[in-house]
């Protein structure tokens, strides 16, 4: 019963050429491997994922990326689980990056250049929530578990992968019925693929949107608010991801949640990318709230808001150079994150001031709810246009002819 909508899904994979053709791949392993893996004894499973995710690297990729990225995997371990004092081996580990990030931008080392975008999808920030767990964990590094962690098939393909919890993955392994979760898993996949449908059904409207008689305005709306619903790539691929994982036992929570729907930039910021909201507020917003809080709650929550906006800032540009090749740190992009940081902060003093303000009633709420989504989604789609625009002035332009 589990195995026949996954057929179904390869299907439907097949005939609409479901992203690029790797992908089919991917998912004939992974499909293939769960079928496999559901009948093992329990003891088997996890290490036959990770045989299968470290196998699978040799098919996804080409033989050098695999085996450099594997390669680099175990030296970095190898340093994790040295006996050297936690502050050392960080030291270390960074002193790779450095080289790392040197080979990336000037392209000197002798290594293929797909492996970096590999390298970064898969260390970048795993690595950070991984030697934070770390520290305050009990007991040395565990290469299996180490393994399962880093290695996961999916991320060869998909380069832009959710910051997967290090406690959160390890928990959820098996914590529910194979059966329950990986159905679970199956309708992720589903939902991962309408969204991928309907991407591209907005991409090529939007694309073509040019019907003589159009007003400029009506243009310009029509294209500022295909190009927000365009993120139905990336939360496509990130259900489509986490579904995969559920398949082989991992009870992960939801990706993203009715994003479209949030009725503040702080409850779209809650909702948009769940994975990366947990990943702020583990690494940044928790250590600075509860350092501040003496000096005042509200203080703590804005001065804790600020840091995530400009460690988000920061990061994405980061994210943007393993993949790309170069830090994204255009004017747009920076006025991207002040505007959203500042929305969020005053998103904060409003919800700090509303605990102490009386609730409507049923109906007045619910309208009140209807205008604050309508509102939301319209500031988060003009200022979405802007963040996707190559330069301010490209923006401008458009938001003035309705062309891009």
């Amino acid at each position: 019963m589990l195995v026949t909508p996954l057929s179904l899904l390869l299907v439907v994979f097949r005939v609409y050429n479901l992203e690029q053709p790797p992908f089919f791949t991917l998912a004939c392993i992974v499909f293939g491997g769960f079928a496999i893996s559901y009948w093992l004894p329990f003891h088997l499973k996890q290490p036959f994922l990770t045989a299968l995710s470290l196998g699978g690297a040799y098919v996804l990729l080409t033989a050098a990326v695999a085996t450099l990225v594997i390669a680099a995997g175990l030296v970095m371990f190898a340093v994790i689980r040295s006996p050297l004092g936690f502050g050392a081996r960080v030291t270390i580990l960074l002193t790779i990056l450095a080289a790392c990030i040197y080979g990336r931008a000037t392209g000197r080392f002798p290594v293929p250049g797909d492996f970096w975008p590999v390298l970064g999808a898969i260390f970048m920030f795993r690595m950070m929530i991984y030697l934070y767990d770390l520290k305050h964990t009990p007991g040395p590094a565990n290469l299996k578990d180490y393994l399962s962690y880093f290695f996961l098939l999916p991320n060869y393909y998909f380069l832009l992968f959710p910051v997967v919890d290090h406690q959160v993955f390890r928990n959820s392994y098996y914590k529910r019925d194979i059966n329950v979760v990986a159905q679970q898993g199956i309708w992720w996949i589903l939902r991962g693929t309408t969204h991928l449908l309907f991407y591209r059904v907005i991409y090529q409207l939007s694309d073509n949107f040019s019907p003589p008689g159009v007003s400029v305005p009506l243009a310009v709306a029509v294209k500022i608010v295909a190009c927000y619903l365009l993120y139905l790539r990336v939360s496509g691929q990130f259900h489509i991801i986490a579904g995969m994982l559920c398949l082989f036992g991992y009870d992960l929570p939801e990706t993203n949640h009715r994003y479209f729907l949030a009725h503040s930039v702080n409850d779209m910021w809650r909702r948009i990318n769940i994975y990366w909201k947990d990943f702020m507020v583990k690494m940044v917003y928790f250590p600075t709230y509860f350092k501040l809080r003496r000096k005042g709650a509200l203080q703590a929550e804005l001065v804790g808001t600020v840091l995530v906006v400009v460690v988000t800032y920061i990061l994405h540009a980061y994210q943007f150079f393993w993949i790309r090749g170069q830090f994204r740190l255009s004017i747009s992009d920076a006025l991207f994150w002040v505007v959203l940081g500042s929305a969020m902060l005053g998103n904060v003093l409003i919800e700090n001031r509303n605990k102490l303000r009386p609730q409507p009633t049923v109906w007045g709420g619910r309208l009140q709810n209807a205008v604050q989504v309508v509102v939301t989604f319209c500031f988060m789609a003009v200022l979405w246009s802007m963040w996707s625009a190559d330069s301010l002035t490209e923006w401008l332009y458009f938001l003035k002819t309705g062309n891009i």
